[in-house]
């Protein structure tokens, strides 16, 4: 259901991060701070509107790893951006969920950006 390419952006290019921690160590930050990351993801949209496509999932979480907001980002060959939201994540934690120590496979984002991706849900 969810797919990742490890570590890469929709350029293909490696992600770069600028963290002070191990692999195996998850980043110190604090259980309730408030963080927002997305990561890429191929194959079919949410809203089955796009088909082999790619994407980005965005997260609200708190430093702990428990997703607050989760939506998934496309754009269409149009040019249309897309957002939908993904509530079977919200609650869950992401490092245990996904089985990860770290969040190599995550890239911070900016709140605005994040608040920019939010705002396209089209409610019905």
């Amino acid at each position: 259901m969810f797919k990742r390419i490890t570590a890469m952006t929709k350029s293909a290019q490696p992600l770069t991060h600028d963290h002070s921690h191990t692999a195996t160590t998850r980043p110190r930050r604090r259980p309730d701070e408030i963080w927002h990351c997305r990561e890429y993801w191929t194959g079919d949209s949410r809203d089955g509107q796009y088909s082999n496509g790619d994407g980005y999932h965005y997260f609200e979480m708190r430093g702990d790893g428990v997703i607050l907001k989760a939506l998934e980002y496309y754009e269409t060959e149009d040019g249309e951006e897309r957002t939908t939201e993904v509530p079977e994540l919200v609650g869950l934690n992401w490092f245990e969920f996904f089985g990860f120590e770290d969040d190599e496979l995550l890239e911070n984002v900016p709140e605005h950006e994040f608040a920019y991706v939010e705002q396209l849900i089209r409610k019905p």
